[in-house]
């Protein structure tokens, strides 16, 4: 029996690691296409590139791991029926479940490590990728200058290129848009440069400083466009000036250029980083506090729906009576008006009070509702595992087929299902428009009863997905029609 455990093991393992590695690899590819155009022209350093890929692969595995499940069943059960091995099995009296147990139990542990990947590790490397990919987007991309066309990257410059050599540090034919000297408002022009200006220059020469900070660009045979103060040219004919040079220098800041990797403490920490010991006692104190706020809101209603009535002497002080039609009638026009107009403010007062709390409720509704669904999340990748499993293994077993055809096909098909049921089972829960313990198992309302007929009828060599038999049948209806 253990020589049968190790081939059914054997027989398991080896297409599951497989799978898993080439989905992975797919995935990873499909991640560096996506932002590709954010990594290009930053000077990333590769381990930079590394640690995002790391980070991104760890988000990756709640999609492979289940496909990666149900492939490799469906390929092992497939490989054990094509070459007889499971018929002979059967042969010796086992049946499916029996042959099962040693593929069960390891299902029992890989679902255990999907739980703890949910709750301890998924949340933290999807934190982590995004944190990297925000502070990879604000880094501007390094000087790239393209003969014609101009590069605007550059703050407060606008550079192009009529010409440049092959390896890109000499310059022909410069125009350079500078508006690092635009005058600002509030601020006194005390210098000709405080106004933009055109450079133009035949040669340059670009470099960049000992410290890598700045960028240095030598000139060679030009002339400035300067513009003037408008106030001392607004009757005049020339509102720019013109000066030329045999050489001159320009330098540019480099450092926002740079790659910086920001510090986790600095953005704010989202609910899927919570546990679920730390989402409960979130809902716990939530729900106490919307009590409270909600008794307060009760309070403040019940002691402004009163009728105020000021006191004989001509003071401020106001007193809170049971609203009462006679005793308002018996009051002055005076005092009647003055109370009029307090219980008018009184009901705005109230109504902006109200607007106040529902918002506050629609708020704290919506973030227990994320918290829910993160709670829920952290069971279904579990559940998953062990679901496809027993939804590969018996298709496996009735197919009867090996390798990267029929197998293939069946278990995308059948990831695609639920995915789809998933990925919609989650956006339905998070906008509300669906209950969430019905939105965040989904997938598995719907597939967990095929799951599990298909596993009875393949236990009981039911010939109702037999596909030969499926195979005779259309032959002889076939046959039957010539």
């Amino acid at each position: 029996m253990k020589k049968l455990g190790w081939v059914v093991l054997k027989a398991f393992i080896g297409p599951f690691i497989l799978n898993f590695m080439i989905w992975m690899v797919i995935l990873d590819m499909q991640f560096v296409w996506l932002y590709v155009d954010d990594f290009m022209g930053k000077g990333l350093e590769w381990y930079i590139i590394l640690e995002l890929l790391f980070y991104a692969s760890a988000t990756w595995v709640p999609v492979a791991l289940p496909l990666s499940i149900l492939l490799g069943s469906i390929m092992a059960f497939g490989n054990l029926g094509e070459h007889n091995e499971l018929t002979a099995m059967k042969a010796a009296g086992l049946s499916l479940t029996r042959i099962m147990k040693p593929l069960i139990v390891l299902m029992v542990f890989v679902s255990a490590g999907a739980f703890f990947f949910s709750n301890n590790l998924w949340p933290l490397a999807k934190f982590k990728m995004q944190v990297l990919i925000t502070d990879i987007q604000n880094t501007k991309a390094g000087i790239i200058l393209k003969e014609g066309i101009f590069y605007n990257e550059m703050e407060n410059f606008s550079i192009r290129v009529g010409k440049k050599s092959e390896d890109g540090k000499d310059l022909y034919d410069l125009v350079i848009y500078d508006y690092s000297g635009t005058l600002k408002p509030n601020k006194i022009a005390t210098d000709p440069r405080d106004y933009k200006r055109i450079i133009r220059a035949q040669q340059g020469k670009i470099s960049q400083s000992k410290d890598k900070k700045k960028l240095l660009l030598d000139l060679v045979d030009g002339y400035i466009v300067q513009e003037m103060d408008p106030a001392s040219v607004a009757n005049s004919e020339m509102p720019f000036m013109r000066y030329y040079f045999d050489k001159a220098a320009l330098s540019f800041n480099l450092t926002s250029m740079e790659f910086e990797k920001s510090e986790d403490d600095v953005y704010e920490n989202p609910e899927y980083l919570l546990s679920l010991s730390q989402i409960q006692e979130l809902k716990d104190s939530t729900h106490i506090e919307t009590k409270k706020r909600i008794q307060r809101t009760i309070t403040f209603i019940s002691n402004t729906l009163t009728l105020l009535r000021p006191t004989n002497d001509s003071s401020v002080t106001i007193k809170i009576v049971t609203p009462s039609i006679n005793h308002f009638a018996s009051l002055s026009k005076a005092n009647q008006k003055r109370n009029i107009h307090a219980a008018i403010a009184s009901v705005k007062n109230t109504i902006r009070t109200l607007e106040m709390d529902k918002r506050r409720v629609q708020h704290t509704r919506q973030y227990l509702s994320t918290l829910d669904v993160e709670w829920h999340r952290k069971y279904t990748l579990a559940y998953a595992c062990m679901m496809l499993f027993f939804l590969g293994a018996p298709l496996g077993a009735i197919v009867r087929k090996g390798g990267l055809g029929w197998p293939v096909i069946i278990a995308i098909l059948l990831f695609l299902i639920y995915f789809i049921l998933t990925r919609a089972g989650d956006e339905m829960s998070m906008a509300g428009e669906i209950n969430i313990n019905l939105g965040m198992w989904l997938s598995a309302v719907v597939l967990s009863p095929i799951a599990i007929f298909i596993f009875y009828k393949a236990n009981n060599d039911s010939k109702l997905f037999d596909m030969e038999f499926y195979q005779k049948l259309f032959k002889f209806n076939f046959g039957k029609k010539k």
